[in-house]
């Protein structure tokens, strides 16, 4: 999405997701730099949902890589190159 970005993630007790997002921002900043980019690409603070053991984590998947076709980007999520899982592959 070209103003936003979903991510599904799972963890493994490493880092929390606060840490998880910072260092994520940290870098991405950082190289989008190296791009010539310049000022403040991301706001202060995010929404997260965590999935609960009875929410379907397929519906949310499906969600997320369904959304530049609802926002009306392409016409199919197979169009839009900046989306995939590597764990579902969903019949485009």
């Amino acid at each position: 999405m070209p103003d936003h970005i979903h991510l599904l993630l799972q963890g493994n007790g490493t880092y929390s997701i606060i840490d998880l997002i910072r260092e994520f921002k940290s870098k991405s900043t950082i190289q989008s730099r190296e791009f010539g980019l310049s000022g403040k690409i991301y706001q202060t603070s995010f929404y997260d949902h965590f999935l609960r053991k009875d929410e379907d984590i397929e519906k949310h998947t499906r969600y997320i890589l369904e959304n530049p076709v609802r926002k009306g980007i392409v016409k199919s999520m197979a169009e839009y190159s900046f989306s995939g899982s590597e764990v579902f592959d969903f019949k485009r």
